[in-house]
């Protein structure tokens, strides 16, 4: 195994390690979204102008679903 891999693999072993840790607090604190609907949002937060068509390819769904599953986002605030 050579350095960049050593790095790697002791990056993702730090990484599980914080999610693992952090993983109580997330569950608790997302209780009552899908995965899905968590996704959305975090693409909303990182993308300027996000529509309909961006979301849709970004999360693999239709226009049809994501206009449904942001009516629901709304609609829960």
């Amino acid at each position: 195994m050579n350095k960049q891999e050593q790095v790697t693999d002791h990056f993702r072993e730090l990484f599980n390690k914080m999610v693992w840790i952090n993983k109580s607090k997330m569950e608790a604190s997302l209780r009552g979204y899908k995965s899905s609907e968590v996704h959305c949002i975090e693409y909303i937060g990182k993308n300027i102008d996000p529509n309909v068509t961006k979301l849709a390819e970004s999360l693999y769904m239709t226009k049809g679903a994501i206009s449904k599953l942001t009516k629901k986002l709304i609609e829960k605030n």
